[in-house]
């Protein structure tokens, strides 16, 4: 069954209009004897008008002839429900003021709408198709491309029971009630339903986002609204929307949502709505990337001054065990008898390493001029033993007048990589245990 066809004198008729589109009578070609000139516009083989009764409705449609050939119209028009459904499309929108044609294609061929819908003043033009059968995704996106680039809108109607492609295309599904109430749609419009923390400027629900939530500070709230399914309406209120403009087809954006989400209709109020959200999200954003950003140049500084320090001690380390036999010879010398040494640095000698002649103190090896202040009074009577002369002034600022200060030139290893120490060193302190030592890290 079709409902349009060529009359051979009246051009092209709609069956479903009392004056066939044409300001004609239909009973006037009904039944008539001999059959009215009445072709297909796809095969051109001879059609008739047939009118009967389904439920609530009164059908005028047109039928091809016997031993019709292969047609492409004949066949995308069969199926109760695919006529029923192109029938209460066309009614909806000559209701809501324009104007419906059913079987309209594209000049070049590349389209056929089941229905276009006109706006009176033919600025817009919106194609209505009823997709009963199944369909591949690739198909319906790439029907659906044509039509854009045609400048015709679209909207895809269906009443299958699984839909896998109601989020690729603008499209709604429909079902028909079995109380013969009003179609109705039940899938493929949404509503959006916003919601803020009390305080925008902190965000108290920060837990419910994927992103910020190792950045210290107080965050924006991005929103925490969300997109749900419009309940069930009336098919007619729906194609109303499409002709006034109030409902269009738009790709969620919303977090959680892939890009390029999915196809929902949906008002512009909601639209405003979600776009207030999109917005506060990217603001949320900005801010997590700038106090990551200072954040992470803290940290960064940080390391690079523990490095520093780390290898400052390390330097020392490597000075003050240079100087131990060179020190030992001096002391032996200007003593007469060979001294002790500690095996390190320790606070009371500002983190030099004391030197014991008979028991009491009488040097200490490379002490850390910041420390030595502190320590004046007790490092006073002590000889304090420097690598360089420039070590040697560091200490000699921060000492007491006329404090003894030696410089034995020796040459200092440079840094290396740890080693396994030999076995004659495996008593000894480990570099990086001294290192942890004189940071207060490791006590031992």
């Amino acid at each position: 069954m079709v409902f349009v066809g060529v009359h051979g004198e009246w051009g092209r008729i709609d069956a479903t209009r009392a004056d066939l589109g044409c300001g004609q009578d239909r009973e006037s070609i009904y039944k008539a004897k001999p059959s009215a000139p009445l072709t297909c516009y796809e095969c051109d083989w001879q059609l008739h008008l047939v009118h009967k009764t389904h439920g609530a409705y009164d059908l005028w449609f047109l039928r091809h002839a016997n031993n019709a050939p292969h047609c492409e119209v004949r066949l995308a028009g069969e199926g109760m429900a695919h006529h029923l459904l192109k029938l209460d499309l066309a009614h909806h929108v000559r209701a809501a003021g324009w104007s419906a044609e059913y079987e309209v294609a594209a000049p070049d061929g590349s389209w056929r709408a089941d229905v276009m819908a006109t706006s009176p003043d033919g600025c817009r033009r919106v194609a209505l198709e009823a997709q009963m059968a199944a369909i591949p995704i690739t198909d319906i996106e790439a029907r659906t491309d044509r039509y854009r680039t045609a400048d015709v809108e679209v909207c895809w109607f269906t009443d299958r029971k699984t839909v896998p492609w109601l989020d690729s295309v603008p499209s709604v599904q429909i079902a028909r009630p079995d109380d013969g109430g009003p179609v109705q749609v039940t899938a493929g419009a949404s509503r959006f339903e916003p919601q803020w923390c009390d305080d925008r400027a902190d965000c108290g629900l920060c837990e419910c986002h994927d992103c910020g939530a190792d950045v210290e500070g107080n965050l924006p709230c991005g929103g925490h609204g969300k997109w749900l399914a419009a309940s069930p309406f009336a098919l007619d209120r729906f194609v109303a929307a499409i002709c006034a403009d109030t409902t269009r087809p738009h790709r969620l954006r919303t977090e959680g949502r892939r890009d390029g989400g999915e196809w929902r209709w949906i008002t512009r109020a909601y639209f405003g709505l979600e776009e207030e959200q999109v917005r506060a999200t990217a603001r949320r954003h900005e801010v997590i990337e700038r106090l990551a950003a200072v954040q992470r140049r803290r940290r960064e500084a940080g390391q690079a001054a523990e490095r520093d320090h780390i290898a400052a001690i390390e330097a020392l380390l490597r000075r003050q065990k240079a100087l131990v036999k060179p020190v030992v010879d001096f002391v032996f010398h200007e003593a007469g008898t060979y001294p002790n040494v500690a095996r390190d640095g320790i606070p009371e000698f500002a983190m030099g390493v004391p030197v014991y002649v008979g028991g009491k103190p009488y040097a200490v090896i490379c002490p850390v001029a910041g420390r030595v202040p502190a320590l004046r009074d007790r490092l006073a009577p002590l000889i304090l033993f420097a690598a360089s002369e420039q070590e040697r002034g560091r200490i000699a600022a921060q000492a007491s007048a006329g404090q003894r200060i030696e410089v034995l030139a020796v040459e200092v290893p440079p840094a290396t990589s740890a080693q396994v120490p030999s076995r004659r060193d495996q008593r000894e302190v480990t570099v990086q245990q001294m290192v942890s030592r004189m940071l207060g890290i490791d006590r031992i």
